[in-house]
């Protein structure tokens, strides 16, 4: 069963109003019942607001890898990447891992 061993804030940006954030993070995810087992992911977590400026820069931007909420909540993040965790299990581990590759990116050894 995989689980969250471990969520990171990783970088921030907080803009001068309270809805302008961009926010990094690492999660690791794991076989619960093995030490040492998992994988590492980064996403981030960003506003509206910010999210308009991103595109504005760039003219466009994939949405993988990327939470929008409206107001910053760390107990709502943790709990979407769990649900999201929940919705990716598979007995083949390796299923399971790209299956979250489609929330998150998933940062593979090369």
């Amino acid at each position: 069963m995989l689980t969250m061993k471990l969520l990171t804030q990783d970088f921030e940006d907080w803009g001068e109003d309270i809805d302008d954030f961009y926010v990094c993070f690492q999660v690791d995810i794991g076989c619960k019942d093995i030490v040492g087992s998992g994988d590492m992911f980064t996403f981030e977590v960003v506003s509206p607001k910010r999210l308009v400026r991103i595109i504005q820069d760039s003219n466009i931007e994939i949405g993988r890898g990327y939470l929008i909420m409206n107001d910053f909540n760390i107990k709502y993040i943790e709990s979407t990447v769990n649900n999201i965790i929940s919705k990716c299990q598979n007995a083949d581990y390796d299923l399971a891992m790209k299956e979250l590759s489609k929330y998150f990116r998933w940062e593979m050894d090369t």
